[in-house]
């Protein structure tokens, strides 16, 4: 998640509270990492499975590791692992910004849970089926647009995953709506992100804007995403 870096650089003002109820069933507690990478990679071999299903041959599947590093999570094709953090080690700063997003610190541990616990797992899916399939996106907006949209549709094929995708435009939406759109009057988002992007990233406010605004476009046009449509049409290809 490149685009996500930014913005756990600087503290995100306003206040997301969680349903308690739906959010603990959507979005599970692990009480040691080692339980976290189980369940972490039981979701990628899932989505291994789909996708042999669909006739695509993606190799190895990629290992789960829990460390905690700047990016957060992310997949690496150099070495073919899924990178995922564990709250517990993230940086202060970084713990910060989610108390911060999330009105308190279990608030805020939460709210990094169900993204870097469990959404985000399937966006890097996403990268590594891009990878694997040789066609990855020209542009940095199109790469994590495809991916978030990947994800979504994965997640659309899980048992709890319309509750949880629900849970998540829930907390997007009160995170997009106290964040200030840097978005000139009469343009684009996406084609201002596009040719500003470099100069977004100096600014975390407004590129965490885009960034879960991104997010959240693709979980509300979910109806229209579907993984094995998506598998389908790459294994035409191949």
């Amino acid at each position: 998640m490149r685009m996500l870096t930014a913005v756990f650089g600087a503290a995100l003002l306003g206040t997301i509270l969680p349903g308690a109820g739906l959010a603990q069933q959507v979005i599970p507690l692990h009480a040691d990492t080692a339980g976290l990478r189980a369940t972490a990679q039981s979701v990628i071999n899932s989505f291994h499975a789909r996708a042999a299903a669909a006739g695509l041959d993606l190799g190895v599947v990629p290992a789960v590791e829990v460390r905690s590093t700047p990016q957060l999570i992310f997949y690496s094709p150099n070495n073919g692992k899924i990178v995922m953090p564990w709250w517990d080690d993230v940086a202060p700063e970084v713990r910060t910004v989610f108390a911060r997003l999330g009105g308190g610190d279990a608030e805020g541990e939460q709210v990094f849970r169900a993204f870097f616990h469990r959404f985000f797992l399937a966006h890097e899916a996403g990268h590594w089926l891009r990878y694997r399939s040789d066609t990855r996106k020209e542009t940095l907006y199109a790469g994590e647009d495809d991916a978030n949209r990947i994800a979504v549709a994965f997640w659309r094929t899980q048992p709890d995953g319309e509750a949880f995708l629900a849970e998540l435009e829930r907390m997007l939406a009160g995170i997009v709506a106290r964040i200030p759109d840097p978005t000139p009057a009469g343009e684009d988002p996406v084609a201002y992100f596009g040719a500003n992007y470099q100069e977004l990233g100096r600014d975390p406010m407004k590129y965490g804007y885009y960034q879960f605004r991104f997010v959240l476009d693709a979980v509300r046009e979910r109806s229209t995403l579907d993984l094995d449509t998506i598998l389908a049409g790459l294994a035409s290809r191949s």
